[in-house]
């Protein structure tokens, strides 16, 4: 009576030689099946996903726009016509930006999972894409009522003089 081990034996010089009970190319084709699988389920796994992230976006715009027009009517309208007023704006002198330790170790983090990927991601790139989400999600007088105080009311403005 064979036991276990002389059964393993027999396999492996079946294998060997190239008989048994499967053929030769069968690992072959079922790891491609099955990479091909693994690649097909995360094609749609990122097309879920960027679905859910396009629809995320919509709804955003959408209630930045509702808040908008909120405070448009709250604030009456400054140019009765209608027409629009062109501003010209220059380009901002560069803005130094000093990150508190919560920050600055989180910008770490994305550091490291970039090198990761044998990607590199400047902190500049992430403070880019923060604004980006922070603009749709929150308008310029929601972001001032979040950061800002209370506003002074009373009281002396200004520089105290001597």
């Amino acid at each position: 009576m064979p036991d276990a081990l002389d059964q393993m034996n027999q396999q492996a010089e079946d294998r060997k030689r190239g008989t048994g009970n499967r053929s030769p190319g069968a690992t072959r084709n079922s790891r491609e099946a099955e990479r091909q699988r693994r690649q097909a389920e995360r094609e749609k796994a990122a097309q879920e996903e960027a679905a859910r992230e396009k629809a995320a976006r919509e709804e955003a715009e959408r209630e930045k726009a509702a808040r908008e027009e909120a405070e448009r009517e709250s604030k009456g309208s400054a140019n009765p016509q209608g027409a629009v007023t062109a501003k010209v704006r220059t380009r901002p002198t560069s803005m130094p930006f000093y990150p508190d330790s919560e920050n600055e170790e989180f910008l770490w983090q994305v550091r490291e999972a970039a090198t990761a990927r044998r990607e590199q991601i400047p902190a500049t790139a992430v403070l880019r894409l923060a604004l980006r989400r922070l603009e749709q999600q929150m308008t310029p007088s929601e972001i001032v009522r979040e950061l800002g105080g209370p506003v002074q009311t009373t009281g002396r403005m200004g520089r105290p003089r001597r």
